[in-house]
């Protein structure tokens, strides 16, 4: 038997991102404290965008290696699951570069599974 999932709208995505909005400070807070507690001193921009699929988008100056990236975009993925009932999310990452820095950074879209 399989799992049908209802499609998604742009209605239950800005739906979706209304809820993350009204709670981004919260958010921010306790993915910071995440981190801190798995021992990934890294900082993280959070947003939400205005179109396509996202729900949140992720990001940071540094340019932490894959699986370090990996490690923080879970964190991120379970603390705004569970904000939004804790429905399946994923990733993906997004090409991202600093203009007044020579060097990259990290960025990711989060949407739902």
């Amino acid at each position: 038997m399989g799992i049908t999932r209802e499609p998604l709208t742009n209605d239950r995505i800005e739906y979706q991102r209304e809820i993350i909005r009204g709670k981004l400070d919260v958010i921010a807070g306790e993915v910071g404290s995440k981190l801190r507690e798995a021992g990934l001193n890294i900082p993280v921009f959070l947003t939400i965008p205005r179109s396509g699929n996202a729900i949140v988008t992720m990001a940071t100056p540094l340019d932490p290696h894959e699986g370090l990236w990996a490690s923080v975009a879970a964190i991120v993925r379970q603390v705004v699951s569970e904000r939004l009932g804790s429905i399946p999310l994923r990733s993906r990452a997004l090409p991202c570069i600093m203009a007044t820095a020579s060097g990259t950074m990290s960025a990711a879209d989060l949407a739902v599974d």
